[in-house]
């Protein structure tokens, strides 16, 4: 009879499962293989392949790089469109986008240093310590343009001491919901933990140390509190009402009576 479908198992012993380049390079050229084949050519769907179960974690190893490339660029467009819509400032982004790349890129050397490996854990834990790390910019930014004290420095010393404590007890308290997981022997908790542990301590040096001295010399000198404008133009309609409500009052005209000496009266209209 025609042979339908075979298979049979193969054994790769020149993987270091350890190394995710080498596994990636075996991944690769497995499909290097199935590529050369003449009963694969012009065909989508291959006739002749290899596969295995781990595959679809080296695959994961293959595409995470691009992949988490493009997550980051689109995290960081997407906070800083973002803050177009929420600081009513358009030079807000111009600080905005420039220091999320900064501690993005600090946060990958700390990852670097801790002797942790990119994987699934690592790249979730990046991708969401983009919309972490982004609240230590952004409340001290709102503060800095609400404020209405004059001059740059006067308004950053306004904003270090209304939201710099509360900011910097945030911190805090995250770093210390975060400290039982060291003890933990699990690679996913101590991974989670090292991500944690350095955007709080990044988010705190760039947002209350970095941030303010940049604001101190290039923060604009404006003020967008909207309480404030409110109630200026409140005032100014309850000005106008007052000017409004005030009635002009006719004085009744009445002879004038004058008594001269000899005690005749007479009367002036």
């Amino acid at each position: 009879g025609n042979i339908v479908a075979s298979r049979t198992e193969l054994l790769f012993d020149n993987v270091d499962n350890s190394d995710v380049r080498s596994q990636v390079n075996a991944l690769n050229r497995q499909n290097a293989v199935g590529a050369r084949q003449p009963i694969n050519q012009d065909r989508k769907d291959w006739s002749f392949f290899t596969f295995a179960g781990v595959f679809f974690v080296w695959e994961f190893y293959r595409v995470i790089p691009n992949e988490l490339l493009l997550s980051t660029l689109f995290g960081i467009l997407a906070i800083t469109v973002l803050t177009f819509a929420l600081i009513p400032h358009w030079t807000a982004a111009l600080f905005v986008f420039p220091f999320i790349v900064i501690l993005y890129v600090d946060l990958l050397g700390v990852i670097q240093l801790a002797g942790l490996h990119l994987n699934a854990v690592s790249y979730i834990a990046m991708v969401m310590s983009i919309g972490l790390m982004v609240d230590f910019l952004m409340h001290i930014l709102l503060r800095y343009y609400e404020s209405s004290a004059d001059g740059r420095e006067a308004k950053v010393r306004d904003t270090l001491r209304t939201m710099g404590s509360s900011i910097l007890v945030g911190g805090i308290s995250t770093f210390l919901g975060v400290i039982p997981l060291a003890l933990s022997t699990s690679t996913v908790f101590y991974t989670i933990f090292v991500t944690f542990v350095g955007l709080v301590a990044l988010g705190l040096g760039h947002g209350l140390v970095l941030l303010p001295l940049v604001l101190s010399i290039l923060g604009p000198n404006v003020c967008i509190d909207a309480s404030l404008q409110k109630s200026q133009i409140e005032d100014i309609g309850d000005e106008e009402e007052n000017l409004s409500s005030v009635e002009v009052v006719e004085v009744e005209e009445r002879p004038i009576e004058v008594v001269d000496a000899r005690g005749a009266v007479a009367r002036a209209a």
